[in-house]
C-alpha cells in the first residue's frame, strides 16, 4: 500500500517523474548520516527488491548475505523525496538523483544511519551464503544453551576480569572456545552457535575494558600472561573437558597469538581470523611509520565501552598539525592510547616485547589462520611466515578469501558465489579435531587454501608461499615522467639501458599525494579506484605496462626495490601496484612503504644524506590474482599516501610531535647501475 501525507501523492506504481522504484537494485551503504569531507567509501553492501501492484509498492532492502535492512510496505512521496517504511518505527528518508535513491535509514524520526544509495541492476540480486572451502563434516547444532552474562575471573595477580559463558544444557565434558576482547563481551548469538554444537563459549574483556579491572586498555603489558591465566581457568570451568581453542577477530586474534606464545599446557589450539600483527607492522605503525587514520579506532576506543564514529568529522582535522593533537580536534579529548604510540617512534623495547613473531617459538599447538588478500590486518601472513620457520613447528594452516577486514561487502567488485567464507564453519572443523578429537580429516586439510582473484576459485596449496612462483623483476623503466602531457613511464620485464635518466618530483608536506580511504570504516587497504589520481597528480611517478596479451597470475609477497635520492634530512618512498582495465579504471592491489630515516633498521634514525643515492627496499605485501588479457600491471612512486600514513615533514624531526615541514625534491634512478623494480611472484598456467 502507499501511504498518502500532507503535500504527497498517491502512486501505485511508485513512479515519480517518471521513475518507478519497481525492480531490482543493489544498495550501497556509507559511514553516518551526513557527508563529510574528504573521501567517503560507498560499498555495494546490500540489495532491494520492489514490486508495484494495485495496493502500491512493497518489497524489502536486505544485506547481501541475505539479512534484513528494511522491510518496506508504505511509501510516501514528496515532489523528488520518498519515505520508505515498515509501516512501524523504522524508515528510509530519500531523494531521487536522477535515476539513483539516496537517503538515510532512521528510527522513531530520528535518523540513525547509514546512509544508502540505491543503483538499479539489470538481474535479480542472488543471496550470497557462506562457503566453506574445506567441505568437511562438523559437528551439529543439538544442545540447549544456558548463559551467565558477567563471571569474574582473577588473574595471577588479582586483577578481576569480566566474562559471558554460554554452557551447552548436559554433563558433557565439552571443548571450551575462548575469546579475549576489547570489544563487546556478551555475545549471545556467538554463544548460542557454539554451545549449540557443544562447546562451552568464553568471551572475557581485557583490563581496562567495560567490568574488568585495569586502566591502561591498548597498553598490551598484562595480555601474556592473562591470556595465560585466562586459558587454565577456562579450562577448569565445570563441563569442560580440558581443552580450549582460542579464535577472535582483528584485535582480538592478536591477543590470541598473546596467549599462544605464553604457551598455557591446556591450550590445545588457534582459530583466529584476520589476527593484527605485530604493532611495528601494522597498527599502530606500518613498518614504523605511524598511521594517523588508527585515530577512528583510539576514539572508538577511548573509554572503557565502545564510543559511536559513524559521524567523527575526520576529513576537516586530519591535515591538522601537529599530529599528536588530533584526537582534541576531533574531540575526543586526550586519549592515553595515543599519546603511548606516539611516545615510541622507533622499533624500541617497549614494542619488542609485544612482538608475537619474536616469540612465536614458543607456540606449540596447531594453528589455523583465516584472512582476505584486502585485508589490513597483515598478522596471519607474518605469523604464518614466522611460524614456519620454526625447525619441528606444529600443525599451521592458512585459508585465505578475497575480502577485505570486515568481509567481501567492503571490497569493490564481484567474485562469483564462493567468496563469502564462512569462518565459523572452518573453525568449528579445526577444533571438532583437536578440542574433541574427531577423525574429521582436518589435520590433513592443505597448509595454504587460496582464492585467486580474477579466475574466482579456491585453490589447495602444499604450502605458503607457492615453490613454484617465479620471483619476476618488472623495471621502471623510459623516462617514467610525473604525470603531465609528456606521459606514463614504462613498466617492463627487460632492464634498463645504461644511461636511462633519473625521474624527479617534487614532495610537499602542505599538499601531501593523497590516498582513497575512508577512515571511520577502519579499513585501510581496499581497491580502490586510483585512475584520476594517477592522471591528476605531479608528486607521483607512473610507470605502466603495455596489455598483457595472456592472463598473468600473481600468488605470493611482493616487494620493491628502489634506487632514489632526496635533498631533504628525511623523506617517504611509497609505492603502489594497480591493475588497470581497459575502461582505464586503476583498482589499488597493494601498497607499501619505507622511511628513510629506518633504511638501516626501524630501532635506530639514521638521516639522510641530502642528494646522496640510496638503495631502498619496500615490502608491497602479498596477493593472489590474474591480471587478464587487456589489462596492465601499473606502479607508482611517490613520498606520501595520505592519510593512510603520517606525512614525512623532511625536516629530520619528529613527524608526529613537529608542524615545521620543507618541500623534498625527489629522484628515482634506473639505470643499469641503478634499477629499480617491483618484484612478482608470477605462477607458470
Amino acid at each position: 500500500m502507499v501511504a498518502c501525507g500532507q503535500g504527497s501523492k498517491q502512486n501505485p506504481g511508485g513512479d515519480v517523474g517518471g521513475r518507478t522504484l519497481a525492480g531490482d537494485w543493489d544498495v550501497y551503504l556509507a559511514v553516518g548520516t551526513t557527508p563529510h569531507a574528504g573521501f567517503e567509501g560507498w560499498r555495494r553492501q546490500g540489495f532491494a527488491h520492489f514490486v508495484a501492484d494495485s495496493g502500491g509498492v512493497h518489497g524489502a532492502i536486505n544485506w547481501r548475505a541475505g539479512g534484513s535492512i528494511l522491510e518496506v510496505t508504505q511509501m510516501v512521496t514528496t515532489g523528488d523525496s520518498v519515505t520508505l517504511s515498515n509501516g512501524g518505527s523504522s524508515a528510509m528518508r530519500a531523494t531521487w538523483h536522477r535515476d539513483t535513491l539516496v537517503g538515510v535509514l532512521g528510527d522513531s524520526g530520528r535518523l540513525t544511519g547509514p546512509r544508502l544509495r540505491l543503483v538499479r541492476r539489470a538481474e535479480p540480486f542472488v543471496v550470497e551464503t557462506a562457503f566453506s572451502p574445506w567441505p568437511g563434516p562438523v559437528s551439529d547444532s543439538q544442545y540447549a544453551v544456558t548463559e551467565d552474562t558477567l563471571v569474574f575471573m582473577r588473574t595471577r595477580d588479582g586483577a578481576r576480569l569480566a566474562s559471558y559463558i554460554a554452557r551447552p544444557v548436559g554433563g558433557g565434558p565439552f571443548g571450551v572456545v575462548l575469546q579475549r576482547t576489547p570489544y563487546e563481551r556478551v555475545l549471545p548469538k556467538a554463544g548460542h552457535w557454539w554451545a549449540s554444537r557443544g562447546y562451552i563459549f568464553v568471551a572475557q574483556h581485557v583490563r581496562g575494558r567495560d567490568a574488568s579491572d585495569g586502566d591502561s586498555f591498548g597498553d598490551y603489558d598484562t595480555d601474556i600472561p592473562d591470556g595465560y591465566d585466562a586459558v587454565e581457568w577456562a579450562a577448569r570451568l565445570p563441563g569442560a573437558n580440558g581443552r580450549v581453542g582460542m579464535i577472535g577477530h582483528s584485535d582480538e586474534g592478536r591477543l590470541a597469538w598473546y596467549a599462544a606464545v605464553s604457551a598455557p599446557p591446556r591450550l590445545a589450539a588457534l582459530a583466529p581470523s584476520a589476527a593484527t600483527g605485530d604493532p611495528w607492522r601494522i597498527a599502530p605503525y606500518e613498518d614504523m611509520v605511524f598511521s594517523p587514520v588508527n585515530v577512528a579506532w583510539a576514539c572508538l576506543m577511548r573509554t572503557r565501552t565502545m564510543q559511536d564514529i559513524g559521524d567523527l568529522d575526520l576529513g576537516p582535522a586530519l591535515p591538522h598539525l601537529p599530529l599528536a593533537d588530533l584526537p582534541q580536534r576531533l574531540g575526543c579529548g586526550r586519549v592515553k592510547l595515543w599519546d603511548r604510540w606516539l611516545d615510541h617512534p622507533t622499533l624500541d623495547t617497549y614494542w619488542r616485547a609485544r612482538s608475537v613473531t619474536n616469540a612465536i617459538a614458543r607456540v606449540r599447538v596447531p594453528v589455523l589462520q583465516i584472512s582476505g588478500w584486502y585485508d589490513d590486518s597483515r598478522g596471519p601472513i607474518d605469523y604464518t611466515t614466522a611460524l614456519t620457520r620454526v625447525p619441528g613447528h606444529p600443525p599451521l594452516k592458512l585459508v585465505m578469501g578475497p575480502g577485505a577486514h570486515r568481509g567481501i561487502d567492503f571490497v569493490a567488485g564481484d567474485f562469483g558465489p564462493q567468496a563469502r567464507v564462512d569462518t565459523r564453519r572452518l573453525q568449528l572443523r579445526w577444533f571438532d579435531h583437536w578440542l574433541l578429537g574427531k577423525d574429521n580429516g582436518a589435520e590433513r586439510e592443505p597448509a595454504a587454501t587460496l582464492f585467486v582473484i580474477g579466475d574466482n576459485t579456491w585453490r589447495r596449496e602444499p604450502a605458503w608461499p607457492l615453490a613454484r612462483a617465479v620471483p619476476t623483476h618488472w623495471y621502471l623503466d623510459s623516462g617514467g615522467r610525473a604525470n603531465t602531457s609528456q606521459g606514463d613511464g614504462v613498466l617492463d620485464t627487460v632492464p634498463p639501458n645504461a644511461a636511462a635518466a633519473a625521474d624527479t618530483f617534487t614532495y610537499n608536506p602542505g599538499d601531501p599525494t593523497p590516498y582513497l580511504i575512508d577512515s571511520r570504516e577502519l579499513e585501510t587497504s581496499l581497491n580502490e579506484d586510483f585512475a584520476a589520481l594517477n592522471r591528476s597528480r605531479s608528486d607521483a611517478l607512473v610507470y605502466t605496462s603495455a596489455p598483457l596479451t595472456r592472463p598473468l597470475e600473481i600468488t605470493g609477497p611482493m616487494s620493491a626495490t628502489l634506487w632514489a635520492a632526496s635533498d631533504a634530512r628525511d623523506t617517504d618512498w611509497n609505492v603502489m601496484l594497480l591493475d588497470v582495465a581497459p575502461d582505464g579504471t586503476a583498482r589499488r592491489v597493494q601498497d607499501g612503504v619505507v622511511r628513510a630515516r629506518f633504511r638501516r633498521g626501524y630501532d635506530r634514525a639514521v638521516p639522510l644524506t641530502p642528494g646522496r643515492v640510496e638503495r631502498y627496499a619496500v615490502d608491497l605485501w602479498f596477493t593472489s590474482g590474474v591480471f587478464p588479457p587487456g589489462h596492465r600491471i601499473r606502479v607508482t612512486v611517490s613520498s606520501a599516501l595520505f592519510p593512510k600514513y603520517d606525512r614525512n615533514l623532511n625536516t629530520g624531526g619528529n613527524n608526529e610531535r613537529d608542524s615545521a615541514y620543507v618541500a623534498a625534491h625527489q629522484r628515482v634512478l634506473h639505470d643499469r647501475a641503478h634499477p629499480s623494480y617491483v618484484t612478482l611472484p608470477m605462477v607458470p598456467r
